[in-house]
């Protein structure tokens, strides 16, 4: 078994051992829009003990590899057939979501307007500036550049290259802006914990956004770790 270790970058770490997603979600580390930053790093940052955290990391890495629970490496498998995946699985996910969480956070905010309204109202603007910019920006991978790398792996040209590398950054630069929207959701939300008060929906709500968070890391990660830097 090849161990991870503290001197791998975050995402190369999820991309071998994707449970550990989990473990980085657990202590708030993120491994999606800085998944260039190696684990020590982010360990120290947090006050981790390193050795202890990739002790138990590679003991949880070991128990999922005896088990019967299969996974696709992404790494190894063909680009196009990725680009599929976070279409199909993320993409269809992200905006199905929004939809929701759009609807259900208007609902919360006039019947919770008078004891929670500053909370909500703060909440309903970073909710819909996030979904502003992550419409705009699934449709421009969509309609642009995926089909520029579909259109690279089957014709691949240095000037195809460059263009796709410029995109790309452009992108990465979205995806960190999401990140930030994201933190804040976060802290405005207590950690997408509802007050003692909350109702069903609100609660629904706040579960709802800590979901999509969680899977927007994933999806940022397959692209920034695995997809991009294949290219």
């Amino acid at each position: 078994m090849d161990k991870l270790r503290y001197e791998q970058k975050l995402g190369e770490v999820v991309a071998q051992y994707p449970g550990s997603a989990r473990v980085f979600n657990k202590y708030g580390i993120d491994y999606c829009c800085h998944g260039d930053r190696t684990v020590e790093s982010a360990l120290i940052d947090k006050n981790i003990d390193v050795d202890n955290f990739i002790k138990n990391l590679n003991g949880d890495f070991e128990e999922f590899l005896n088990s019967k629970e299969s996974y696709i490496d992404w790494r190894n498998e063909d680009q196009s057939k990725l680009i599929d995946n976070i279409v199909d699985t993320h993409h269809a996910y992200t905006f199905r979501e929004l939809a929701e969480i759009d609807q259900l956070l208007v609902k919360i905010l006039k019947v919770h307007y008078n004891h929670s309204g500053e909370e909500l109202k703060t909440v309903h603007r970073l909710f819909n500036n996030l979904k502003t910019d992550l419409e705009e920006h699934l449709i421009k991978e969509e309609e642009e550049l995926f089909p520029m790398i579909k259109e690279y792996l089957n014709d691949p040209s240095v000037e195809l290259r460059d263009s796709i590398m410029k995109f790309v950054g452009v992108i990465e630069n979205e995806h960190t802006n999401a990140g930030h929207i994201l933190q804040d959701l976060y802290r405005e939300t207590n950690g997408y914990k509802g007050p003692k008060e909350a109702c069903t929906t609100f609660n629904l709500v706040y579960a709802k956004l800590d979901d999509l968070e969680k899977d927007l890391f994933i999806h940022i990660h397959k692209e920034n770790s695995i997809l991009f830097k294949i290219i």
